[in-house]
């Protein structure tokens, strides 16, 4: 999908886009693109911990760093996102050329989705995956285990423990400092043990103008960003600097593979067309919940302007005639393995 430029930054993507059911009207929406988007707002048990706020449940444990929610319709959105994304990176649970793998840690875990999926492929691995949020199912493989923590923390799991550390869109607010990271990352690896992060940048764009540059969706991301900034926060994502910082922490092999997760399903490649589907209706169901601290609490917004903004943003995501994605990166690294005896 991606041609190589060099051994170790992949080369520009190019998405087909399929022109078979276009339509004329920008205006035009289609019900495959909204009319199917479901939300639920319950809440999630009165055990886990959790602070109210605009009707939303939020993590108490280090109350603040993740501005947004950790209730059902949250966990909804990120496993929808889940799906476009691993549909959007060739369906895969990791680019590390991983063998026989005895331990995996997942930092940022979420609802646990990937961890579960990472525990079923390697059964015979021990599967950590931590959280700010206890929002994990009870239910999961014998060989994975959930824990709450902070990335940004001294891990404490010891030395040599795992053979692959992994992220998923953990860029900015699950992870402030990629160097400490790093650092932590290599310190609890195996020799010849692999570093991964699955990130995307936080910003709405296509190549072929299609977005236009007064669109409710280039705006929402504009504001968003401007939000997280303000806040010491950024959602945006420097794949390069990632590479460096993981060469700075004694990793060798880095490599920056670049895909585009599309929003909607305008692809013509059959899995980039589903991922598309996924990633729509995780933005139509999910992005009030993106939106709500950083809009209301950070740019002062009111509900209602809010709400008006987001029904604007809605009906740019049901134009067809938009071909829009998020740029998104895998970097991976390897701890150097012992010398050969």
């Amino acid at each position: 999908m991606a041609s190589l430029a060099n051994p170790d930054v992949e080369g520009e993507v190019e998405v087909e886009v399929d022109h078979s059911d276009a339509r004329s009207s920008a205006s035009d929406s289609d019900s495959a693109y909204s009319d199917t988007v479901c939300s639920t707002e319950s809440l999630r048990s009165s055990i886990f911990d959790h602070e109210i706020k605009h009707g939303r449940t939020f993590h108490a444990f280090h109350s603040g760093k993740y501005v947004m929610p950790n209730d059902e319709g949250e966990q909804e959105r990120m496993d929808l996102h889940y799906h476009a994304m691993r549909l959007a990176i060739e369906d895969k649970i990791t680019h590390a050329p991983i063998t026989n793998p005895h331990g995996i840690l997942d930092l940022g875990t979420g609802t646990g989705i990937w961890a579960m999926d990472a525990a079923d492929a390697y059964p015979e691995a021990e599967v950590v995956g931590i959280d700010l949020s206890p929002i994990q199912p009870g239910w999961v493989p014998p060989n994975l285990q959930f824990e709450v923590a902070d990335a940004d923390e001294a891990w404490g799991f010891g030395e040599d423990r795992f053979d692959l550390v992994h992220t998923r869109i953990m860029n900015g607010f699950g992870v402030s400092s990629w160097p400490h990271f790093y650092r932590e990352a290599f310190s609890c690896l195996r020799p010849g043990g692999w570093v991964e992060n699955q990130e995307f940048d936080c910003q709405i764009v296509s190549d072929d103008a299609s977005l236009p540059e007064d669109s409710t969706m280039a705006e929402w991301a504009k504001l968003w960003n401007q939000a997280c900034e303000m806040i010491g926060k950024t959602g945006r994502c420097d794949p390069q600097k990632l590479r460096d910082q993981m060469h700075e922490a004694g990793f060798i092999n880095t490599r920056v593979i670049p895909y585009k997760m599309p929003i909607g399903p305008w692809p013509k490649d059959p899995m980039l067309k589903e991922a598309g589907k996924f990633g729509l209706v995780a933005l139509h169901a999910g992005v009030y919940g993106m939106s709500v601290r950083l809009f209301l609490d950070v740019l002062g917004w009111s509900e209602e302007r809010l709400q008006v903004f987001l029904a604007d943003f809605r009906k740019d995501l049901a134009r067809k005639s938009i071909h829009a994605y998020w740029p998104t990166y895998i970097v991976i690294g390897q701890k150097p393995p012992l010398p050969a005896e």
